[in-house]
């Protein structure tokens, strides 16, 4: 399979890259930079999706941990559109693809949910609207949205820790 990663230099994205090539796959990584097997984000937003693309995987996003930030407006703006933006980007240009891939793979956060000591939650469960995290998480999600006449899949994983 050709696969378009965006965030494939990331902490999951490497992971996941190199897994992909191990088993095969050709992996097209999205970078803010230019390099070997690589597409910039500028490149896709003027050129729009490559030709025969079989799935493209978003991971992309300004880690939440960096240790000396502050949890400003700016680092909050920051976030928001390393993750809402870039995946924007990628649904638009599935939608005006000629040749859209058979399915879109774009991450979000458990931090959809309220913090819950014993709740149990499953993807029907209500969140995305009690503070910043989950709203964040909800802008996301609605960010991957391609019509359905595309005849794509879309598939949103929600990580991180239920503990």
């Amino acid at each position: 399979m050709k696969i378009l990663l965006g965030g494939g230099s990331g902490f999951i994205g490497t992971a996941l890259r190199e897994s992909l090539k191990k088993n095969g796959h050709l992996v097209t990584n999205i970078s803010r930079r230019a390099g070997p097997d690589t597409l910039t984000w500028d490149n896709l937003k003027t050129d729009g999706l490559p030709s025969e693309v079989d799935a493209v995987v978003n991971l992309a996003g300004e880690n939440v941990f960096k240790p000396f930030s502050m949890w400003n407006d700016a680092f909050k703006k920051s976030l928001s559109s390393s993750r809402v933006d870039t995946t924007k980007l990628l649904a638009d240009a599935i939608t005006k693809a000629a040749n859209p891939p058979k399915v879109f793979v774009s991450s979000s956060a458990v931090g959809f949910y309220k913090p819950d000591l014993t709740a149990i939650y499953t993807e029907e469960s209500p969140g995305g609207d009690f503070d910043f995290m989950s709203k964040l998480c909800s802008d996301w999600e609605a960010a991957s949205t391609i019509t359905e006449e595309k005849n794509v899949r879309n598939i949103i994983i929600r990580i991180g820790d239920n503990d």
